[in-house]
């Protein structure tokens, strides 16, 4: 859901909408006490993550990756055994 700011009464988006909002659409607005608080919560959030993420080993996504991958063949075999395939 994309996140907007209220302006003299009025709400702007703080990125761009889907491609399939067309004008009048009708969309809801939900408060967001914690952005109210602490504004820039968010996006301070957002750039340890990517911070974060920037310093893992190519090496461990690799790692991941090949787990997943083995997690999801064994989960398939299994279906297809459930399955009589």
């Amino acid at each position: 859901m994309p996140r907007a700011v209220v302006k003299d009464g009025l709400i702007y988006p703080l990125e761009p909408l889907p491609a399939d909002w067309m004008d009048g659409k009708e969309v809801w607005v939900e408060d967001n006490p914690e952005a109210v608080e602490n504004p820039g919560t968010s996006d301070e959030w957002y750039r340890q993550l990517e911070e974060s993420v920037a310093e893992i080993d190519p090496k461990d996504f690799e790692i991941i990756e090949k787990a997943l991958k083995e997690a999801d063949d064994i989960e398939k075999a299994r279906m297809s055994r459930e399955m009589g395939l």
